[in-house]
């Protein structure tokens, strides 16, 4: 019996990929660059993470497939009223896909107006969530240096939502083992018509 590998270093000889092996991720040098590529259920992601040119080796074009459909509005706007119930605090949403819907789930969490931590890290929503979102309530919808640091080491969908009172907008990125990569929203989410669309990291 051969088990796979957690991280695999591949060097591109085709356009075309094969399956993935590895069962975390795969690095691969291509003739623009370096590329990082994973799946999971419900997700697959190839994207650079080095732009360059290696002369002599093929190209390889980046892609994001969400094998499930996009997350309806109804759920943006649900989560946007419990953000605002709870204020200037950050509040935690996980969302599952099971038995062919989106399921939003609010975590037992404590908060503050700049952190927000689960009471139990078992919480079975987190073990299946595939997309992770919290609320930055006033402030912009920027990922923070303590939101790279909670959200490293796992291969999810995250979310902030930013603004929420006057201008609600919605920053997505996808963490591939603390790799991230900014996505359009509209590519996960149906946005109601009160939402923003950002895909610009905040320095």
């Amino acid at each position: 019996m051969i088990i796979p590998s957690l991280i695999d270093y591949k060097i591109s000889t085709s356009t075309t990929l094969p399956p993935i092996e590895a069962s975390m991720m795969e690095y691969w040098v291509a003739g623009n660059g370096v590329f990082i590529r994973a799946q999971r259920q419900g997700l697959s992601i190839c994207v650079p993470i080095i732009h360059c040119t290696i002369r002599g080796l093929p190209n390889l074009a980046p892609y994001f497939h969400l094998q499930y459909p996009l997350v309806p509005a109804n759920k943006i706007l649900e989560m946007l009223q419990a953000s605002q119930a709870v204020g200037d605090q950050e509040i935690l949403f996980h969302l599952c896909f099971t038995h062919g819907e989106w399921h939003l789930h609010i975590p037992k969490q404590t908060a503050t107006s700049t952190h927000v931590t689960l009471v139990e890290p078992s919480d079975p929503s987190y073990e299946t969530a595939l997309i992770e979102i919290h609320s930055h309530h006033t402030y912009k919808a920027c990922f923070s240096p303590t939101d790279d640091q909670e959200e490293s080491g796992k291969f999810r969908i995250f979310a902030v939502l930013g603004e929420i009172f006057n201008c609600p907008t919605i920053n997505v990125r996808v963490g591939i083992y603390s790799h991230f990569y900014y996505i359009p929203a509209n590519w996960v989410f149906e946005l109601p018509a009160e939402f923003s669309n950002t895909i610009q990291p905040c320095n």
